[in-house]
């Protein structure tokens, strides 16, 4: 990499995307599955699912980084 040294302001809004995004596609994702299997508690599908897109989402950064 090449430039100057990232701050943080240039990450912020890549970060508040990426949480904003996990935590909305879960909300989204579990209240879908939801709909399909009543009898499971919303809140821990929105964990699992805000757990994977944010882990996706992280796998894609750094292999993006990495340049993979």
């Amino acid at each position: 990499m090449s430039g100057a040294p990232q701050t943080l302001a240039q990450w912020l809004p890549t970060a508040l995307a990426w949480i904003v995004g996990a935590f909305g596609g879960g909300a989204a994702l579990a209240w879908l599955y939801k709909r399909l299997h009543p009898q499971l508690a919303f809140y821990k599908l929105w964990a699992t699912w805000t757990t994977v897109l944010g882990t996706v989402v992280a796998l894609l950064l750094v292999f993006g980084l990495v340049r993979l």
